[in-house]
């Protein structure tokens, strides 16, 4: 079976890349990227995404509104070793009114796929004693539109 090629960049909406060397300590005993750093890989785009993408530093954001993860999935297509050189992209499949999907894929230098994966992220109030903590509150408007430059129209049944 051959590797399943990365989808050619689309030529409408923004892709935000985030690259990455896979390093030792991503790596199992065998030096395959071990699953779950996929995940850590995913969140470090989401950050770079909002410094360098949407323009608010991930930090000061976290400063007013929090942005929990509250589903997350991983398909694996090929595996990454240690040292590979990869590209994680991230495309934002939707966006509601407190919550936005994101979507990623995980490209080797030779363009093959590595892994897909999405993350849904709501946000929410940061108000600690207060009675709406941890409620999740509406994407303000001026960040949802720099958001909507990435949003991509879904590949098909989820």
């Amino acid at each position: 079976m051959s590797p399943e090629p990365a989808a050619p960049p689309a030529a409408g909406p923004a892709v935000h890349r985030h690259p990455r060397t896979a390093r030792f300590g991503d790596c199992d005993p065998v030096g395959i990227v071990y699953f779950p750093r996929y995940f850590d890989w995913f969140h470090l785009a989401m950050e770079s995404w909002f410094e360098q993408g949407l323009g608010q530093p991930y930090a000061e954001l976290l400063q007013r509104v929090g942005l929990p993860t509250v589903h997350t999935e991983c398909d694996y297509a090929q595996p990454c070793a240690f040292g590979d050189r990869v590209v994680v992209e991230l495309r934002v499949g939707r966006i509601g009114r407190s919550s936005l999907r994101l979507c990623y894929q995980v490209v080797g230098e030779d363009g093959v796929l590595r892994a897909k994966g999405l993350t849904d992220v709501v946000l929410v109030q940061l108000s600690p004693g207060a009675p709406g903590h941890l409620r999740p509150t509406p994407i303000p408007e001026a960040l949802r539109a720099r958001m909507a430059a990435y949003l991509h129209p879904p590949e098909g049944p989820a």
